[in-house]
């Protein structure tokens, strides 16, 4: 029997948030790169994004690790963690090399040594850093497993302490913003579900818009008082005396990002129901990991090497289309769309593509059954999805 038009939506829209979620990546990373892009329409739209953008990923990714709750310590190592930790150690070192090459070059750097990749690894100081967050926001999940809702809002709360530390650690910054989305999208799961099911309802639109302007009101005064108060707060805990606007605005942010994740599953739905607009974002979705790996390695290498030797003056006002922001954004995306695609190519060949997507390890041996997969949301195929498929 045939699948009905809208369980078909409720099926793709966890692909179709991914899709939105990398294209969003790859829009900043060019805009970040490109003399002149941060202030063109593109990426204005694509801040619009921003507090979705991540967190509808994170949440996807829990979502579709709920099965964690019932895996085994050696289940999860061998059936979900080695996924992530390959192309991380491989890929990881290949993409500061290239990165660290280019300071060689153009900056007069020197390269570094052994430790300093180990250092930059290890505390998710590269452009894979979602990699090692959702090693550990899976670790998270599993210790936390067996806590009752109560102990489970304490040792969430207990995170809290680690604000003080997150100067000195970027990971603890990405830890306090994305990891209540994937634990949200894991111990939720059947009422995101539900919520997706019920698609783009009055009273979804209602509340997700209410939650959405809230939020927003909310991060918007505290940069507006942020930016005018030097305001410094005791702090009674371990790592500080006290802390600062700046370290608490995570925090803020967080929140914030909690509060728009309704609307994020809102645009999802809606979009899922545009069949162009769909088809395109649920087949990025489809291949994040091939984008993500792909993307920042190819602007490093096919524009910043070659741009960085030339002579010229790209600007929003350039006098020449060739010098113009908008025709190198233009370019960048091209390079991004090259850079996935040699890395899908890696991916397929023999024994090589083991290192994008590694081969599964002999089944753990496990008495636990596989978390419930409801009938209106069952995972995708994530052919090089940030969060495979392999169990």
């Amino acid at each position: 029997m045939g699948m009905t038009s809208s369980a078909q939506q409720r099926l793709d829209w966890p692909d179709i948030a991914k899709g939105l979620s990398i294209l969003g990546v790859v829009v900043l990373h060019v805009s970040l790169t490109i003399p002149g892009g941060m202030d063109t329409l593109l990426a204005h739209a694509n801040r619009i994004l921003d507090p979705l953008r991540m967190p509808l990923f994170f949440l996807v990714s829990g979502f579709f690790s709920a099965r964690v709750l019932r895996m085994s310590f050696l289940d999860l190592v061998v059936k979900r963690l080695w996924f992530f930790l390959v192309p991380y150690v491989l890929w990881g070192p290949i993409e500061l090399w290239v990165k660290f090459r280019e300071y060689h070059m153009f900056d007069d750097a020197p390269m570094p040594g052994p430790g300093t990749y180990v250092e930059y690894l290890s505390q998710g100081r590269s452009m894979y850093w979602f990699l090692l967050a959702l090693v550990v926001f899976n670790l998270i999940l599993w210790a936390t497993r067996k806590l009752n809702k109560g102990l489970l809002i304490l040792a969430l709360a207990a995170a809290l302490l680690l604000v003080p530390f997150q100067s000195e650690q970027l990971i603890v910054g990405r830890v306090l913003l994305y990891l209540p989305p994937f634990l949200i999208g894991a111990y939720f799961r059947d009422r995101v579900a539900s919520f997706a099911a019920e698609g783009a309802s009055i009273r979804n639109i209602m509340v997700s818009s209410a939650l959405y302007v809230a939020a927003y009101l909310g991060t918007l005064w505290f940069a507006i008082y942020h930016a005018t108060h030097d305001l410094e707060l005791p702090w009674i805990f371990p790592g500080a005396d006290h802390v600062t606007l700046s370290e608490l605005r995570v925090l803020v942010l967080s929140l914030g990002q909690i509060a728009m994740i309704p609307m994020a599953l809102v645009v999802a739905v809606l979009l899922a129901k545009l069949a162009p607009i769909a088809r395109a974002l649920k087949f990025l979705g489809q291949h994040t990991l091939v984008i993500y790996l792909g993307h920042p390695i190819a602007l490093t290498m096919l524009y910043n090497y070659n741009v960085r030797n030339t002579d010229l003056d790209i600007a929003r006002d350039a006098s020449v289309f060739w010098e113009h922001t908008a025709f190198w954004m233009v370019i960048g995306l091209i390079i991004s769309a090259i850079g996935a695609y040699g890395m899908w190519l890696v991916s397929i060949v023999p024994v090589l593509g083991w290192t994008v997507k590694p081969p599964a390890l002999r089944k753990a041996p496990s008495s636990a059954q596989p978390a419930p997969v409801r009938s209106d949301a069952q995972e995708p195929s994530h052919a090089g999805g940030g969060t495979p498929r392999h169990s």
